[in-house]
């Protein structure tokens, strides 16, 4: 490469190699997340300066800011504080979940796609799925079909995958339609959603769902545990946990908790209740239910585990406190009215008092190991650095900024 000096016409070898580390690196915090992959494989000086970045840990999807009128959706990754833009227009102006590091989003046009943030950033590759039209749900049409823009927010209150698309081409993707069921399913090669009908147990009513050892797992009202098997032609439901009689402590706790959340970790089957004060959040509870011997346990603490509930499907993961990324013996929440980290070890609660909640709450996307095959490739890269005084300009893939040098 060369460098041009417009003023005298001269051209001064240069080796971009030589640049300053410190520069390098906060040129690359300034680029699209595909940007920065193709930043990283110019040379082996320009990967080890730029900065660094995980993705086992869970992103923060934070709420779209539909003003900017840009293509460009934002997450926030707690390992490198760094906001990453990918862009997916899919996702604009659209109420969005996540489940397994995909993203599931409904418009007002009542069309459902499914997507991945980052196998979009690493391949650019057109890899939407599209599912059929939320018109073909059990319970259409909604109350206030009339205003899409409201009703499309209150339609379906939550997603979830059995496996990632990107692993398995034999995954079901199941819905809870606002606010606790009808639950519908779908799998590849389907024209329309399915219902899942129950019977008149408690279970006709669905908190939350997991998957969980090979089958679905969801919580019903008064912490009724159900399995339901989607495989045959006759979709069967079993209950496998109830109410307790004789453990008043759970009872009260499930009478009086706003939230409840399935989650696995480690193996085990995990409830997670939520309290309020005041439209605040004011405790968590655990519980571990032990589905062989049909019995809750209360659990005190977690170790190095730490757990994310809220507007995603809930997930737990293992903290490498070294990374001093995220805390350990925590839960991650967001809810309507305030997102925060509750400490299992003292009850101690930091609220996040920059989130934004005019709209939907901003979602935990999960990043398991299968959530992508991370193979970098040489991608092509059109970088054109000029120097004029004391402004550097850098061109990248999909933008190009200027930054200020320090005298």
């Amino acid at each position: 490469m060369a460098e041009h000096d417009k003023g005298e016409g001269k051209t001064l070898a240069k080796n971009w190699a030589d640049l300053p580390p410190e520069l390098l690196e906060l040129c690359s915090r300034q680029l699209l997340l595909e940007d920065w992959f193709a930043f990283r494989s110019v040379c082996s000086t320009w990967r080890a300066a730029a900065f660094k970045e995980k993705f086992d840990y869970p992103w923060w999807m934070l709420e779209d800011d539909q003003s900017t009128g840009t293509e460009w959706a934002e997450f926030y990754s707690p390992f490198s504080t760094q906001i990453h833009r990918i862009v997916l227009p899919e996702v604009k102006e659209r109420r969005c979940f996540s489940s397994r590091g995909w993203i599931f989003t409904i418009g007002k046009d009542w069309k459902i796609h499914m997507l991945n943030p980052l196998s979009r950033a690493l391949s650019r590759a057109n890899d939407v799925i599209e599912l059929p039209s939320a018109k073909t749900l059990s319970n259409w049409p909604p109350g206030n079909e009339e205003q899409p823009d409201d009703a499309c927010r209150c339609y379906i209150n939550k997603f979830f995958l059995s496996a990632s698309p990107a692993s398995s081409p034999n995954y079901t993707v199941l819905v809870i339609c606002f606010p606790s069921g009808p639950l519908n399913f779908w799998k590849p090669g389907y024209e329309k959603w399915k219902k899942l009908t129950l019977s008149d147990h408690p279970a006709d009513g669905v908190l939350d769902v997991i998957h969980y050892q090979g089958q679905f797992v969801a919580l019903g009202y008064g912490a009724c545990i159900f399995t339901f098997d989607l495989d045959g032609s006759d979709p069967t439901i079993q209950v496998i946990l109830d109410m307790p009689p004789d453990y008043p402590e759970f009872q009260h706790s499930i009478g009086h908790s706003i939230d409840k959340y399935l989650v696995e970790s480690a193996g085990r089957l995990l409830l997670i209740l939520r309290f309020d004060l005041r439209d605040r959040t004011a405790s968590f509870q655990i519980f571990v239910a032990d589905l062989n011997t049909r019995k809750w346990t209360k659990l005190e603490s977690m170790g190095n585990v730490s757990l994310f509930v809220g507007f995603n499907s809930s997930f737990s993961i293992q903290v490498d406190e070294s990374q001093q990324a995220i805390k350990p013996n925590c839960i991650y929440f967001t809810c309507c009215d305030d997102t925060g980290i509750y400490h299992m070890e003292d009850g101690r609660i930091e609220i996040d008092k920059e989130a934004n909640h005019s709209g939907d709450p901003p979602l935990w996307v999960e990043s398991p190991p299968l959530w992508i095959e991370l193979k970098l490739t040489k991608k092509p890269i059109i970088v054109v650095i000029h120097l004029y005084g004391l402004n550097l300009h850098l061109y990248g893939l999909n933008q190009d900024f200027e930054i200020a040098l320090n005298k």
